[in-house]
């Protein structure tokens, strides 16, 4: 019953890998905005360019954190 008809492959297999690869598009996602962050605050002056920029740093940490406990645990 948890099988794809006239394959044999299990769903939860396929959602599991589905999961990882569109975790993997998140981190990718991710290093994007810290890109995009250096840009911003490399062009414009606002006084508080460390704060951001840490927050872009901790999120890619989560993005990368997530994808290994999804990759661990699934």
């Amino acid at each position: 019953m948890d099988t794809i008809p006239l394959t044999g492959i299990q769903i939860w297999v396929v959602v599991k890998i589905l999961a990882v690869i569109l975790l993997g598009m998140y981190l990718i996602f991710s290093l994007v905005i810290v890109r995009q962050v250096k840009l911003m605050t490399d062009t414009l002056q606002l006084g508080f360019e460390r704060t951001v920029r840490g927050l872009a740093f901790a999120h890619l940490a989560f993005a990368v954190l997530v994808l290994l406990a999804a990759i661990i645990v699934l």
